[in-house]
């Protein structure tokens, strides 16, 4: 537990709060290149993902003020430097309960009580906008599989987002 962290969280959004509450103990337990679980084993990281990403996107599309995420589902979820992780999935977006792609890399600051940076894409472009598929368990598992096997190669992504500075 982090109880000095707690008392340090106070001038960050609670959706950014969440976040570093929740991820920080992951990546001191983990070490470079360890997964760091999946929606059942860190559904409420998962949850917070959801509130902070959103609240991300918001602050240069305005078209976010009416949507949000309802679920993030982790294809790979690791710890890829000492205090960042990096993940590939599927998110659903909350109006019309869809899926589409998403990849992130989030960094917390050297004390672990701030996201310093995180680098956002969700959704693929299509003929139509934003790839949006409609939600069903089964069709989770074969889109996640799809996504992985696409990742190298190059996803037109419809938003890309970076907020903050990435520390060296």
């Amino acid at each position: 537990s982090y109880p000095s962290l707690r008392s340090q969280l106070t001038e960050i959004s609670v959706p950014e709060q969440r976040v570093c509450e929740r991820l920080a103990p992951l990546l001191v337990q983990h070490a470079v290149g360890d997964s760091l679980g999946d929606i059942n084993s860190q559904r409420d990281l998962m949850n917070s993902f959801e509130f902070f990403l959103a609240e991300i996107i918001r602050k240069s599309h305005p078209e976010w003020n009416h949507e949000s995420l309802d679920g993030v589902y982790p294809k790979f979820f690791r710890k890829t430097a000492e205090r960042e992780a990096d993940l590939l999935g599927l998110a659903l977006f909350i109006s019309d309960q869809t899926l589409t792609p998403i990849h992130f890399q989030i960094q917390l600051s050297s004390k672990l009580n701030r996201v310093s940076w995180v680098d956002l894409r969700l959704g693929e472009h299509t003929v139509d906008g934003c790839l949006r598929e409609p939600y069903a368990r089964s069709k989770v598992q074969g889109d996640m599989l799809n996504i992985a096997q696409r990742f190298d190669s190059k996803i037109d992504w419809f938003y890309h987002v970076e907020s903050g500075k990435r520390d060296s």
